[in-house]
């Protein structure tokens, strides 16, 4: 659960979001709405509410939840990027790093994919680095993760083949 608490033209509204399954529950001053995430592997959320004077965004990748004021993110200071604005290379590693774990490692394989996907849309929407150092980062984490992803796939067919 996150909670925050922004004050419009003199009056406070307390904002909060409550996770869960495919999405949550964003609640302003106790009026509840329903989101959903925007992918079926990663929780995915960017609602927008409308206050008086304010424009607000919460935005949710993966487990980490923050709210944007006017364009700027009360948790980092950093500019409000919509997640609709992520660009498709950042989604070519998710469904890459998906397929691999699942078919080398299984589930476990497919948590590290997500791990690896949170990763992978967030840095893409981070707007304090330049795009290519934000994909070599992406490229690196793909790679080490792949590389546990296919070490453990062939560990585990190796010991239940000795079974």
């Amino acid at each position: 659960m996150a909670k925050w608490n922004v004050e419009d033209q003199g009056t406070q509204y307390t904002i909060e979001y409550k996770r869960g399954f495919n999405g949550g529950k964003v609640i302003v001053n106790g009026s509840e709405q329903k989101v959903k995430s925007q992918n079926a592997f990663l929780n995915l959320i960017d609602f927008p509410i409308r206050l008086k004077e304010k424009a607000l965004n919460v935005v949710v990748i993966g487990n980490k939840a923050d709210l944007a004021v006017n364009g700027i993110y009360l948790g980092s200071n950093q500019p409000y990027v919509p997640v609709s604005k992520a660009p498709g290379w950042s989604w070519a590693f998710v469904v890459v790093s998906l397929v691999i774990g699942w078919l080398f490692a299984g589930v476990f394989g497919l948590c590290l994919g997500i791990l690896g996907s949170m990763f992978y849309v967030k840095s893409s929407l981070s707007l304090h680095q330049t795009i290519n150092r934000r994909v070599v980062s992406c490229f690196i984490v793909f790679f080490i993760i792949s590389i546990v992803q296919i070490v453990f796939g062939l560990a585990a067919n190796y010991w239940i083949n000795t079974l």
